[in-house]
C-alpha cells in the first residue's frame, strides 16, 4: 500500500516526520490484519471491548501530553514535531463470511486510515472533500501500490508566494513519476501532437482538449528547479495516464510516456513489482517536495477544548 504523503493542501503527519512515519504506518498496518483475523477466526472476543478502552485510554492520556507540551512551549518548529502513535483501529463492525471478505473490508479500512493520515496531524486538521473517499483512482493507486512509493494527490506547491496545482506525484525509490491525469469521456480517443491542443473522438463527435503536456511540463520543470535547489540528483520521468483512454500521437518524438489502457496494466504491473526498498536519497527527495507544498488547517477540536 502506498504511503499517501499530502492530499491537496491538506496537512500531512507525513510532513512532520517522513523519516517514521512510512515504517510505523507499514507496522501498525501488519498488526492491525493481525489482530483483525485472529478475532475473525475466533469469532466474538470477549477481550476486544477491553481492548477498545485501553486503546482509548490510552490516546487521552496522549493528547494531554501533547497539549501539555503545547502550552510549555511558544510556537516553535519543535512543537509541530510531536507526533501521534495512533494504531488503525476500526474496530470489526460487521460479521463477514470468507477471508477474502474479511481482506475486502481491511482494505477499505487502511484506504480510509491513509486519508486521515493525509488530512490530520497531533494537534492540527484539514476539511477534507469526502469525494476522496469515493475516488477510484486514488483508491486504486494507493491500495495497490506497494509500501516503498510516496504518493502525492492533487497537491498544491507553494512557488515564490504562488501556489501551483500539480495532478500526481509518485516518489519510487529510484524514480520520481510526474503524472497528468487525461480527463475525458470514458472510452474515447484521443488525439495527440505536439500543438497546443488536442482532438478528443466520442460517438461520431470530436472536440478539442488542451494539451496535458503544458501541465506537464509546468510540472516537472517545478520538481527539476526543487531538486537543484536541494542539491539532490534524482530522475524524473513524465507520464500522460489515460487508464480510461486510447491515445494516438503523432509525433516520433515524444517528450513524455502515454500510458493509455492499452499498456495500462502493464505499466502498473511494472510499478507494483519494484523490488527496490525505501531509500535514503527516495526521503531526502521526498521532505524536499513536501517542504514546497502548501498546507491548510485549523487547530483540532480537542486541542482547543485543553487549551
Amino acid at each position: 500500500m502506498a504511503h499517501l504523503i499530502k492530499l491537496e493542501d491538506y496537512i500531512s503527519r507525513y510532513q512532520f516526520d517522513i523519516h517514521r512515519y512510512p515504517s510505523q504506518f507499514t507496522r501498525l498496518k501488519k498488526e492491525r490484519w493481525h489482530n483483525l483475523k485472529l478475532e475473525w477466526e475466533l469469532g466474538e472476543n470477549p477481550l476486544n471491548a477491553e481492548v477498545e478502552h485501553a486503546i482509548e485510554k490510552e490516546e487521552q492520556s496522549k493528547w494531554k501530553q501533547a497539549i501539555q507540551k503545547l502550552k510549555s512551549f511558544r510556537t516553535t518548529k519543535q512543537e509541530f514535531e510531536i507526533i501521534e502513535e495512533t494504531p488503525i483501529e476500526p474496530p470489526l463492525r460487521e460479521r463477514v463470511e470468507t477471508i477474502e471478505e474479511l481482506k475486502a473490508m481491511f482494505r477499505n479500512e487502511l484506504f480510509l486510515s491513509q486519508l486521515k493520515w493525509a488530512s490530520t496531524s497531533l494537534l492540527e486538521q484539514s476539511r477534507m472533500n469526502p469525494k476522496y473517499k469515493y475516488d477510484e483512482l486514488l483508491r486504486t493507486l494507493t491500495l495497490n501500490i506497494p509500501d516503498n512509493y510516496f504518493l502525492m494527490y492533487r497537491p498544491i506547491f507553494l512557488i515564490k508566494q504562488a501556489p501551483v496545482d500539480f495532478d500526481l506525484v509518485l516518489i519510487g525509490p529510484t524514480t520520481i513519476y510526474c503524472i497528468v491525469v487525461l480527463e475525458g469521456r470514458d472510452n474515447s480517443l484521443f488525439e495527440g501532437s505536439s500543438e497546443r491542443f488536442w482532438t478528443e473522438y466520442r460517438s461520431g463527435k470530436e472536440k478539442k482538449v488542451l494539451s496535458p503536456y503544458l501541465a506537464l511540463n509546468r510540472m516537472a520543470g517545478i520538481l527539476v528547479d526543487i531538486l537543484a535547489t536541494e542539491d539532490v540528483n534524482f530522475p524524473i520521468k513524465k507520464i500522460v495516464l489515460a487508464p480510461n483512454h486510447i491515445v494516438d500521437y503523432s509525433s516520433a518524438n515524444m517528450p513524455f510516456e502515454i500510458v493509455d489502457r492499452r499498456v495500462y496494466a502493464q505499466w502498473f504491473e511494472k510499478i507494483v513489482r519494484q523490488p527496490t526498498p525505501i531509500k535514503s536519497t527516495q526521503i531526502k527527495v521526498t521532505k524536499a517536495l513536501l517542504h514546497y507544498c502548501h498546507t491548510t488547517a485549523y487547530k483540532r477540536q480537542e486541542v482547543i477544548e485543553d487549551e
